[in-house]
């Protein structure tokens, strides 16, 4: 069967360096196949749209070309179409953007070639589980396939979207801003639920819930967390100081933050978070600033919604095949791999 690929292009990600990449990878792709047609990104959100049209159209592979952002918008596409519908289509990246943080549980390097000669003759094709949230005073809901984050965090996700640190480029512009940030955070009271437990106070820092590692350009705050997995990983800095959150922004980075005093690393099926006053929150890089009455949000894992392309020559992951997880088999978090999810990225980086 031959398969129809459509490329979702933002020309605009990795500061305008995605359309160069792209250029270079395109020659490459009518290598591996004719069928394919291309659309570009001119403003917000059209990725969704795009992604449903080309469900509907009959694409079996969906492909971004951008970072975090787009693959939001066409996660949320996929998300928007039937169950039905949506099994049939698999969904990859060709990570041309900045943070590029989902593509490092795919495994795909970012030089073009190399990632198109991956992309073709490396990935195989499995089931994975998206998050959604639902900010229950303004009804407004969102999937997100990676991380959900909020206190400190998505502080820096605003000030990265506002141009903040601009100067700096790569992932030590959002250390910068986390440092920056933090002289000036309040911390808030609030309380947060795991599954049907009991409320647990605490003064909101930091909270990300994900079913990808990495956020803010490889910072590793869900670092036992698995695209494969029927519940999230969850990080919660219960009551810490700021010289503490200082600390753990130089371990978070290297994923060695899961047993720091005044924090929970744990995993659950749904979060509720509940705040004094409304707060911003970011998903997979898109920072939502609610308004006076968004103080509850609520997010639950959706297990093999969509499917993916890894690569299944990963060196920092253990994949499940298409059977296994459909059979119900639960993914190996180990750290016994070829390299660790840090390294890993560093290699995807330069490859």
């Amino acid at each position: 069967m031959t398969l129809k690929w459509k490329f979702i292009v933002n020309p605009k990600s990795g500061l305008g360096e995605c359309i160069n990449r792209w250029q270079v990878a395109e020659p490459m792709i009518k290598e591996y196949t004719t069928d394919y047609s291309v659309e570009y990104t001119t403003e917000p959100f059209q990725g969704e749209n795009f992604a449903k049209e080309a469900v509907n159209e009959g694409f079996d592979r969906i492909i971004v070309v951008s970072g975090d952002g787009v693959v939001n918008e066409v996660i949320n596409g996929l998300m928007s179409v039937s169950e039905d519908k949506r099994k049939h289509v698999a969904f990859g990246v060709l990570p041309f953007g900045t943070g590029n943080d989902y593509n490092t549980v795919l495994g795909l390097p970012w030089n073009p070639k190399n990632a198109v000669r991956t992309l073709f003759e490396k990935t195989e094709v499995s089931p994975a589980s998206v998050g959604k949230f639902t900010v229950e005073d303004t009804v407004f809901s969102k999937y997100f396939n990676n991380v959900l984050d909020t206190g400190i965090s998505s502080l820096v996700g605003h000030a990265a979207n506002q141009g903040e640190g601009s100067f700096i480029k790569g992932p030590r512009k959002y250390t910068y801003l986390a440092v920056k940030k933090l002289f000036t955070v309040k911390q808030k009271k609030a309380k947060i639920t795991l599954d049907d437990n009991e409320p647990i106070d605490i003064k909101l820092m930091m909270v990300t819930i994900g079913t990808g590692k990495a956020n803010g350009g490889g910072m590793l705050c869900c670092v036992d967390a698995h695209p494969q997995a029927d519940d999230f990983n969850v990080f919660i800095t219960q009551k810490v100081t700021k010289l503490q959150t200082l600390i753990a922004i130089k371990r978070i980075t290297h994923g060695k933050h899961k047993t720091m005093k005044g924090t929970i690393f744990t995993r659950a099926k749904k979060v509720k978070l509940e705040v004094e006053e409304p707060i911003p929150f970011q998903f997979d890089g898109e920072v939502y600033i609610p308004d006076s009455i968004g103080k509850t949000l609520t997010t639950k894992i959706i297990p093999h919604a969509i499917n993916i392309l890894y690569n299944k020559e990963h060196k920092s992951m253990y994949w499940l095949s298409k059977d296994e997880a459909l059979q119900g088999k639960y993914p190996k978090i180990a750290e016994d791999r070829e390299m660790d999810h840090g390294d890993a990225r560093k290699w995807q980086e330069k490859n």
